[in-house]
């Protein structure tokens, strides 16, 4: 929690100690009104991004939460539930780590409420009950681009998943519990309605958005100009790229009404995403095994990505079907099985990473004040 403390009695600022909030903090001086941008690192949101990140450079999520298996105390009926590689039992469960103080919990769905509340069977990381609880569901919004949903990336007979369907998976593994809504949207010559379709979706249960998509400018001319990047990219959209500069007028009175998380790229550290260029999205960027950014992570840059998750997904079977996102259980039925524990490949991208980023932040959300 950062604090703003006074220095003298008659000081403008604030008397108490304030958290300052927003992706993008100001801070106004009365008399004026004028406002003065803070750094994005001093605000609430972005001091649990610096924290989530931490956890994500040990891929925790997925490491911690199967240590439950080899746990004395967690009672037999519980770790059925955890075991399970149904695709119903592996929907019906989540781990969640509290940035607070990095506890990790176990969170078993026990249905709705009458008025729609989610009942949780809540368990340490251990296994052991800690307590139940009703949560209120949050609502992400999923983008991919029209074409997207139709590239495929896993294919086993009849079974093909594509771009989009793995997005789905993605989040709503990581958080089984939230409202999913999704906006395909068609970037090709809408000028400034390309996100309206989104935009419209935005209610005040939303957490965030997640664009799985990108606007990619290299920078090979950006340092000899000598500019900064963000004016260099406002300059090349303006002037070159005229209709995706349009376009982008959208995206930011999207940004004014929710948090914008969109992927940082996959082309490495001399390209960027533009969208990144506008002060209210945010950028989710990947990380290799060991903990660095992955190399193919493009907006390599605190100024464009402030989020970091996995970028690479080992893909291998179940006795039930196929599981992408490493969290045990099974995410897709396959209609032609594999022998059990088949490795089929790897999946890469911040397309990824980005609503694995999404569905944290709305779980964090749902469970503030629980525990």
């Amino acid at each position: 929690m950062i604090k703003i403390n006074s220095c003298v009695n008659k000081s403008l600022l604030s008397l108490k100690p304030q958290k300052i909030h927003g992706v993008n903090p100001q801070l106004t001086y009365p008399p004026s009104g004028k406002s003065f941008d803070l750094p994005r690192f001093s605000s609430v949101e972005m001091l649990m991004a610096r924290v989530m990140n931490r956890i994500a450079i040990n891929n925790d999520y997925v490491t911690r939460s199967k240590k439950v298996f080899k746990s004395k105390t967690v009672l037999e009926q519980d770790l059925k539930r955890l075991k399970s590689e149904t695709i119903e039992d592996s929907y019906k469960r989540a781990f969640w780590i509290n940035p607070k103080d990095k506890k990790g919990y176990h969170l078993l769905d026990e249905g709705l409420t009458n008025d729609g509340k989610q009942k949780l069977r809540i368990l340490n990381e251990q296994g052991e009950f800690v307590k139940n609880a009703e949560v209120v569901p949050k609502t992400i919004i999923l983008s991919d681009i029209k074409e997207g949903q139709n590239i495929p990336i896993i294919k086993s007979g009849d079974t093909v998943l594509s771009h989009t369907d793995l997005i789905n998976i993605y989040a709503r593994r990581f958080n089984p519990f939230a409202i999913y809504k999704t906006a395909p949207v068609d970037l090709n010559g809408q000028g400034a309605k390309v996100f309206n379709e989104i935009i419209d979706k935005v209610d005040n249960n939303t957490t965030c958005v997640a664009l799985s998509y990108a606007n990619i400018v290299q920078l090979e001319s950006a340092k000899a100009s000598g500019k900064p990047l963000k004016e260099f990219i406002q300059n090349y959209l303006k002037n070159d790229a005229k209709e995706d500069y349009e376009a982008q007028k959208g995206l930011e009175k999207l940004a004014k009404k929710t948090r914008v998380l969109a992927g940082a790229g996959n082309r490495g550290e001399n390209s960027i995403n533009t969208f990144l260029s506008h002060q209210g999205v945010e950028g989710v960027g990947g990380l290799h095994d060991w903990g660095v950014v992955h190399p193919d992570s493009s907006s390599r840059n605190s100024i464009f990505t402030q989020h970091y998750e996995p970028f690479d997904y080992r893909v291998k079977t179940t006795n039930e079907g196929v599981n992408v996102t490493e969290l045990s259980g099974t995410d897709y039925p396959l209609k032609f099985p594999h022998e059990a524990g088949s490795f089929l490949g790897v999946i890469s991208g911040t397309s990824f990473a980005t609503p694995v980023r999404a569905a944290k932040l709305a779980l964090n959300e749902m469970m503030e004040g629980i525990l």
